[in-house]
């Protein structure tokens, strides 16, 4: 089936999204996506840790995950390891963003670009991501993942999203 657009969500819908999920974002960001991600989200204000200030940097993905499962922080990783649910159970997952762009150091505007569309979409609203991976492929096609789901977007710069209807 072909992309389909969304439509905006209504000002009632809006209102009772924000009733329902009112927590503001909580981050723990991966040594893979690096501390400068980290210092662009505290400047916005949101509680922001670093692996490094937990005592993580070069601990295994599994200590990374149970960490931020523990402290109830939003995981923000390069690494698509995260989006592997045999290693990484959504029961016990506090919520995942992967941000491809920027992995490789050279689109730092992509990475930029999808964390704005992450905090504008999360932002606050934490609980909403509980059991959740978001994986932003590029800085137009993101993917979110639950228990049995998996619903591919495209946002692009102008215009209202789109969803894939399989």
């Amino acid at each position: 089936m072909p992309w389909k657009q969304l439509d905006e969500p209504t000002d009632d819908e809006k209102r009772k999204l924000d009733l329902q999920y009112r927590d503001k974002a909580r981050f723990l960001v991966d040594e893979s996506a690096g501390i400068e991600v980290a210092r662009f989200l505290k400047a916005r204000g949101y509680n922001v840790k670093f692996v490094e200030e937990l005592g993580l940097l070069g601990r295994s993905d599994e200590d990374v995950f149970a960490r931020a499962w523990k402290d109830k922080r939003i995981l923000i990783t390069h690494d698509t390891d995260f989006l592997d649910n045999r290693r990484f159970p959504p029961h016990r997952n506090p919520g995942i963003i992967v941000v491809r762009p920027g992995a490789s150091g050279h689109e730092d505007y992509e990475l930029l670009t999808c964390l704005v569309k992450a905090l504008n979409f999360i932002g606050k609203r934490a609980s909403w991501l509980r059991a959740k991976k978001v994986d932003f492929a590029s800085d137009e096609l993101l993917t979110i993942m639950s228990t049995g789901t998996r619903e591919r977007y495209l946002w692009r710069r102008h215009g209202m999203p789109m969803i894939w209807e399989d």
